[in-house]
């Protein structure tokens, strides 16, 4: 495991790029000029695993170690070669007796997290055929039994603009509005106010942009740029493009 004193937080040696596969297979690709797409892709989903809903996180190889370094501390860490990568478990005793577990590829890894032991965690990667490959995870279940997979939801940073969360059309969490939106270079454009979801942020609004094939909503960290106009002209140009499978 990699620790702070060899790596600063925000130095991780990430591959970014501007393209992405979700689980399903889907690819998103992100276009634009000057765009930075030099942070990490993740991609959230809900799946039915044998009966019982659990979450799950698609991230790069090497988030299980940041992590183990910065967010979920592990107090045991347990390493096994499993289903032509790695399975990773790292337990926190009590008061959170919790644990993160990660099935790990050469590019990415499928993490989940839940409370109590983790034992018989291999049965739960069991329920998918993963298959990496160097533009995303593929976890596809082996029958409707065993997994069902809900919608999936895609993040990524771009640095100095705000934190994207990408969805698809129809199958959106993110509220799209009723009435005509700015029309920018590939879709329409709204802004939505965070309220007090604004404090300790850059900006006091996140943009919601709609092109034919998806639906991203950006906010703002506390480190991007406090210029709005800088924000809406990014997303003016900015080419959000999902094929499905």
């Amino acid at each position: 495991m990699t620790t702070s004193l060899e790596r600063g937080r925000y130095d991780w040696p990430w591959r970014g790029g501007p393209a992405f596969v979700t689980p399903d297979g889907s690819q998103i690709v992100l276009s634009g000029r000057g765009l930075d797409v030099s942070r990490p892709w993740s991609c959230g989903f809900i799946a039915l695993v044998r009966g019982a809903r659990r979450s799950f996180t698609v991230a790069e190889a090497g988030a299980f170690d940041w992590h183990s370094t910065y967010t979920t501390i592990p107090d045991q860490l347990l390493r096994q070669p499993y289903n032509a990568g790695e399975l990773i478990v790292g337990i926190r005793n009590e008061p959170a007796n919790d644990y993160r577990a990660a099935w790990r590829g050469p590019w990415f890894e499928l993490h989940t997290r839940a409370g109590g032991s983790p034992d018989g965690i291999s049965t739960i990667f069991d329920a998918f055929r993963l298959t990496d490959t160097p533009l995303g995870l593929l976890a596809a279940p082996r029958s409707t039994r065993q997994a069902q997979l809900e919608p999936v939801r895609v993040a990524k940073q771009i640095p100095g603009i705000g934190y994207l969360t990408i969805e698809r059309p129809g199958a959106s969490q993110i509220v799209v509005p009723d009435f005509r939106g700015h029309p920018t270079q590939h879709g329409e454009l709204w802004r939505e106010p965070l309220g007090s979801g604004a404090q300790g942020r850059s900006r006091s609004d996140a943009l919601v942009l709609a092109t034919p094939t998806a639906i991203t909503r950006l906010v703002p960290g506390p480190a991007d740029t406090s210029d709005p106009n800088e924000a809406l002209a990014f997303l003016d140009g900015l080419s959000v493009l999902w094929e499905p499978a």
